[in-house]
């Protein structure tokens, strides 16, 4: 077979693929059922911290409004070597009507460290945990606890960027556009009984399924992962079901990714983990090989096409195959939010992925990123900061 026909071949079958899996995706979503069981158990939210003190009190003025009884729930921030008042911040709010605790990391290490940490601190048997820089909803703690029923022992929920009116320039609508389709994907995926991932800006979890699995002992050497990985291995346990909270009162917001080397950054964090899910989720593992074969050869296509290598109609095809696999997993997340007004930010999205998904994709593949003042490769800190300049963001 001729090189060119080759090429041919291969980007026809990655976009059938693609849309393939857009339509289970999509179909993944009319499968789960909400749950609404009322019950109130002891709850710990663990919020893992460092320098979140431009933060991190928006955070714990939504965590003691909840209506959950004051009684029944504490709030235990990890303060994670922070270097900026952080810690006092949170001590201010010690005197509320709900318990708030400060603890100490043990050493500057990982998000996982810390967690660890704020669960091996708590009381409660459900664990839930967002990050410092979020905003939660009143009825956060009560909508994802009801969604315990028997057998679950962990619900994923919904992260938003920003508000509505703070989507108004390419980075913060491109970055929603692409959220929005992370977090359909994920419903979609947890619809069929095999979430692919998770966020955990919003991830609760019975304290019994993280013993389990011995808490974050089996991935505490990656970078990232504290969310997706821990799912990862409750759901391989098959002991435990993952349930998808999508009713609108447990979204949480977080804020615009600040730049573009910080939205690359973060990508590049949770792609860095592709080895190990290959292991844990040979079908996520899939469908990201996919994703990024694809996203590469469309990068590559008007290049090729100079050269005579590909068909320019072949090339066209998959990728108008491409944007509808993409706009209908688009369309069901803002459905799933109601939150319209990045859609219009869709054609740029669409327009810059395939870069975006090359560059982040690449450089997680080699675990090459800059996250909190250190310098990662293969997913393990090398260094404290300094020498090479990939990316970084101030959110974990």
């Amino acid at each position: 077979m001729a090189a060119g026909a080759g090429l041919e071949v291969a980007l026809s079958a990655l976009a059938a693929l693609y849309l393939m899996g857009a339509l289970w995706f999509v179909w993944g979503t009319r499968r789960g059922k909400r749950c609404t069981a009322e019950q109130t158990p002891l709850v710990s939210v663990v919020i893992a911290a460092r320098d979140e003190a431009a933060r991190i009190g928006d955070c714990l003025q939504g965590l003691v409004a909840q209506d959950y009884p004051g009684d029944s729930y504490e709030i235990i921030v990890v303060d994670d070597d922070s270097s900026d008042g952080t810690g006092a911040i949170v001590e201010q709010w010690e005197g509320a009507a709900v318990a708030v605790r400060l603890v100490q990391s043990a050493g500057r290490g990982s998000k996982k460290a810390a967690l660890q940490t704020g669960v091996e601190a708590a009381r409660g048997d459900i664990i839930l945990t967002t990050d410092a820089d979020c905003q939660v909803p009143r009825g956060w703690i009560r909508g994802l606890v009801a969604h315990f029923a028997p057998g679950v022992g962990m619900v994923i929920g919904v992260s938003q960027i920003a508000a509505p009116a703070d989507i108004s320039g390419v980075r913060s609508g491109y970055e929603a556009v692409d959220f929005t389709i992370l977090m359909t994907c994920i419903w979609g995926s947890a619809g069929w009984g095999r979430p692919m991932a998770a966020s955990g800006q919003n991830l609760a979890y019975h304290r019994a399924a993280y013993r389990a699995v011995g808490g974050y002992a089996k991935v505490m050497h990656r970078a990232s992962g504290d969310d997706v990985l821990l799912m990862q291995l409750i759901r391989a346990t098959r002991q435990w079901k993952i349930a998808f909270a999508d009713a609108p009162e447990t979204f949480v917001r977080h804020p615009v990714t600040p730049s573009w080397r910080g939205l690359v950054g973060k990508r590049s964090r949770w792609a860095s983990n592709a080895s190990l899910l290959a292991r844990l989720d040979p079908l996520f593992f899939t469908a990201m090989v996919v994703t990024y074969g694809l996203n590469w050869l469309i990068l590559a296509a008007p290049g090729l096409w100079v050269l005579g290598r590909l068909d320019g109609m072949v090339a066209l095809g998959a990728f108008a195959v491409k944007i509808l696999a993409e706009w209908m997993v688009f369309s069901r997340g803002m459905r799933l939010t109601s939150r319209g007004e990045s859609r219009r930010f869709f054609p740029l999205w669409v327009l810059l992925q395939p870069l975006y998904v090359a560059l982040a994709g690449t450089l997680g593949g080699l675990g090459l990123f800059r996250w909190k003042g250190n310098v990662h490769l293969w997913g393990r800190r090398v260094n404290s900061g300094a020498g090479v300049e990939f990316s970084e963001s101030n959110h974990r």
